[in-house]
């Protein structure tokens, strides 16, 4: 037995346990399973010192005094043990107890405001929007188009010179040519930097219009 069937099964014979139980018995094996593997053992026999999934799972219900009924296999090999959940212990999402397994955190709940709070978060953030955010946001997108603007014209500034050099050859025409040169070399050097820049404003943009929309749904 390697190390994804004894999960497997151990997963089965802890059906009488909340999902965040179960995931937390688990947790805790996988990692006893990926320890001992980094020093050397392999799955099959990390299964055979630990034992049979059953047994483990019998010790782990007991602690909860859950009785694990005696029930015939199945067809497909598999026992399968109904939730059974004794007056001492409520295994509801709510529920509050201690056991060795329940170290993982509770499930993230919204909070719950008031009519009052809640009108004021949505009148703050539509205010801060209006009259701060949105003239700055337009303004650093206005300085972004520019900026990408100037860089492209800088990189192809070169077919100008080279039209003026076909014109007419003099001095002025080859001082054209150089100065557009010049403002290719300047547009690649601002297109490499403008790339990383624009992708970090959108970043940073998507997760401002996300925490709005989180305020907005009280969600904070």
């Amino acid at each position: 037995m390697n190390k994804e069937h004894f999960l497997i099964e151990l997963k089965i014979y802890l059906k009488p346990l909340s999902a965040q139980q179960q995931i937390q018995v688990l947790n805790k094996y996988e990692t006893l399973f990926d320890e001992r593997v980094a020093a050397g053992e392999t799955e099959e026999e990390i299964a055979k010192s630990l034992g049979k999934p059953r047994s483990i799972a019998e010790e782990i219900l007991h602690e909860f005094d859950i009785s694990v009924p005696e029930k015939k296999l199945g067809i497909d090999g598999w026992q399968e043990i109904p939730p059974a959940p004794t007056a001492d212990y409520d295994f509801s999402d709510n529920a509050a107890y201690e056991h060795p397994y329940d170290d993982a955190t509770q499930a993230y709940e919204r909070p719950q405001h008031g009519p009052f709070v809640r009108f004021c978060q949505i009148i703050g953030i539509l205010s801060l929007n209006f009259l701060l955010m949105i003239w700055i946001i337009f303004a650093i997108i206005m300085c972004f188009f520019g900026g990408w603007l100037a860089a492209l014209a800088f990189l192809f500034s070169p077919i100008l010179g080279g039209v003026s050099v076909l014109a007419g050859m003099n001095d002025a025409s080859m001082f054209q040519l150089f100065l557009s040169i010049f403002l290719s070399g300047a547009g690649i050097i601002g297109l490499v930097i403008l790339v990383p820049l624009t992708k970090f404003f959108g970043k940073l943009l998507k997760l401002y219009l996300q925490w709005n929309i989180r305020v907005l749904r009280g969600e904070i």
